[in-house]
């Protein structure tokens, strides 16, 4: 048992959850995360069994995964992780969803003092998840073949695990060097794969820093592989969004500006950007992340925050539990409408709330 539950029957016998727009909605949808974070420091030790939903941070020494997580889980200052030790002992750290993210140390495929080639049982199971950070600015050949060697023995076990790729430590880069490494990264990659007959199509890239946001996102984009039922989730969102009226909609998980969930319309970079500095400045005053009142089951003194953009666009955030928040985007209009949004809002952090214990 991994913490998720037959949850059909949430929000009414028939998996209702009334949401109001022009008329009176019902989804078959229910949402499904669980836990609460629980973050372990980076000489944290690796618990036994490793998760059924995890994700496997690795790279070469120095490449910055260790940067990356610290960062997210953390929230180290992206400055103070300039001068870290190298990683000697494996890490993991939980977020919401039953989702375990673990750190190994640097792996050097050439070296004989540090290859470190983890056992190929941690590639096991449909809900594995693998990331290697590359240091754009590093050594190449060898991280490449240290992530060839990977692969191979990744897909020998799991030939559908997913893999992927952060081409880290841009932030110094031009936009046109940035594109080519990348471009180049991608295609060695593909070449190394078409030689050896192995399974491109589960590979992303990524252009990384821990200097902006963009980690952020290339975060979320491999957990959301991992959360169970991710398709009902996204039915439920889109109907919160289509029956609001509103531009985009995600389920955040506040802490770590990784985002579990949205809608099923395309997410705009610039639109994540602004929802994550919404989610700064919110918590900054302390708004988000505190504990909220819970006088009984129907109700609970959650926070209802507005905020306004630029160019008429304005954010709706819903706090859905201590630790997940629903960030509504769309026109100032729209927003306008507190009523309709705080009640389809309560509708499905109800839902969630019923899925994840706080």
């Amino acid at each position: 048992m991994n913490g998720y539950e037959n949850i059909s029957d949430v929000g009414g016998g028939s998996g209702s959850i009334g949401l109001y727009g022009q008329g009176r909605v019902d989804e078959t949808g229910v949402i499904t995360q669980t836990g609460s974070p629980v973050y372990e420091g980076s000489q944290g030790k690796l618990s036994e069994p490793l998760a059924d939903r995890r994700v496997l941070f690795m790279g070469l020494p120095r490449s910055g995964k260790t940067s990356i997580l610290s960062v997210v889980f953390e929230g180290m200052p992206a400055y103070e992780t300039l001068g870290m030790m190298p990683t000697l002992q494996q890490a993991a750290y939980q977020m919401v969803g039953g989702i375990t993210f673990y750190d190994f140390p640097g792996i050097d495929y050439y070296s004989e003092t540090q290859c470190n080639m983890p056992d190929p049982s941690v590639y096991e199971g449909e809900n594995a998840s693998i990331v290697f950070v590359i240091d754009s600015q590093g050594d190449l050949q060898t991280a490449l073949a240290t992530l060839h060697g990977i692969i191979r023995t990744a897909q020998s076990v799991n030939p559908l695990i997913p893999i992927n790729v952060f081409i880290n430590k841009v932030d110094s880069l031009s936009e046109e060097l940035k594109q080519d490494i990348h471009h180049d990264i991608q295609q060695s990659v593909w070449k190394a794969m078409r030689y050896d007959n192995l399974n491109s199509s589960t590979l992303q890239f990524y252009l990384t820093t821990v200097f902006d946001d963009n980690i952020n996102e290339a975060m979320s984009r491999v957990i959301q592989n991992l959360v169970p039922h991710r398709g009902s989730l996204q039915t439920i969102l889109d109907s919160l969004c289509s029956k609001s009226g509103l531009d985009k909609v995600f389920l955040f998980d506040v802490g770590t500006r990784i985002y579990v969930a949205g809608d099923s319309s395309p997410t705009d970079p610039q639109i994540y950007k602004f929802a994550c500095q919404t989610l700064d400045a919110m918590e900054f005053v302390g708004h988000l992340c505190q504990e909220y009142v819970q006088p009984g089951d129907e109700g609970m003194m959650m926070q209802k925050v507005t905020f306004d953009l630029e160019a008429g666009i304005r954010v709706f955030i819903y706090q859905v539990n201590t630790y997940l928040s629903l960030l509504c985007v769309g026109n100032t209009q729209v927003i306008r409408q507190k009523s309709l949004l705080e009640f389809n809002g309560s509708k499905v952090a109800k839902a969630i709330r019923q899925i994840i214990p706080s």
